[in-house]
């Protein structure tokens, strides 16, 4: 762990002592890469100093997930009245097994993988209810790291203005460097926002909405892994999935029967009325 600290102190360091002796040189890019060096490094050592090297590498690759949808739950729940339909003709637990090897890593195959070892019920929902568990954790603990390195964004831009206004004030009379440092300032609580605020955040709430949807994911599975194991009709498995499903993803599923027109018995009247002049005629 201390190798990871110092080097993170050691470039935060680094980072405020360029801020304090850098020549701004009047308004244009240097501004810019000086205020951005601020927050987007500082921001990186801020991570580095809070963070072992394996949460970051797990939040990136979940940041990384959020952008990619999730498989249809459709999709999942035939699998998993596929399987029930296997396991129900003769009790097969070789068939289960060799089927749940073509499966990818997930809560599916882990729970293919507990009935082909004979769990019993409650030892299987223990041992489902725990994976599902440490996922969410994974999902908590992600979005709180992005949410802190929000608020360490907006805590670096600020440091940045005050940094510059102390330059500004104290250590320059001529007037391209003061408004060098003056856009330094403003230039560093402005990307302090807009990472904090619209880049961070917004990442928050997209994982978040992902986080909901996968863990609705994991219930609909833990729920047909149980129906597996007590060898419930594999149409009833999936009836019981679908119907937990939001109306709108199961609107698609539903057959549309064409709709029957009524007929009066007035218009009938009249139609036999109609028909019996044209045969007269």
């Amino acid at each position: 762990m201390m190798k990871q600290i110092l080097p993170s102190m050691a470039l935060l360091i680094f980072i405020l002592f360029l801020s304090l002796t850098l020549d701004v040189g009047g308004v244009g890019s240097s501004s810019n890469w000086i205020a951005l060096m601020i927050v987007a490094g500082g921001a990186l050592s801020f991570a580095l100093l809070a963070y072992p090297w394996r949460n970051l590498l797990r939040t990136a690759r979940m940041v990384k997930k959020t952008f990619h949808p999730l498989d249809n739950p459709h999709d999942m729940i035939l699998a998993v009245a596929h399987l029930a339909r296997s396991y129900r003709q003769g009790w097969d637990i070789r068939n289960l097994e060799r089927q749940g090897n073509d499966l990818p890593p997930g809560l599916l195959k882990t729970g293919v993988e507990l009935i082909a070892c004979r769990y019993d019920r409650n030892k299987m929902k223990q041992v489902l209810h725990q994976e599902a568990a440490a996922i969410q954790g994974q999902y908590e603990e992600a979005m709180k790291m992005i949410h802190c390195l929000s608020q360490a964004a907006l805590s670096l831009g600020l440091i940045g203005t005050v940094v510059h206004f102390i330059r500004f004030y104290g250590f320059s009379l001529d007037l391209g460097e003061l408004s060098g440092f003056g856009a330094a300032a403003f230039l560093s609580i402005f990307y302090g926002v807009l990472v904090g605020k619209l880049g961070f955040i917004p990442l928050a709430n997209r994982m978040k909405e992902h986080y909901s949807e996968e863990m609705f994911r994991l219930d609909l599975i833990q729920e047909g892994i149980l129906g597996i194991q007590d060898l419930e009709h594999p149409r009833s498995i999936r009836f019981r999935l679908e119907s937990r499903l939001a109306p709108q993803d199961i609107g698609s599923s539903i057959v549309q029967l064409p709709e029957i027109e009524i007929v009066r018995p007035e218009e009938v009247a009249l139609e036999s009325k109609r028909i019996g002049s044209i045969l007269v005629n």
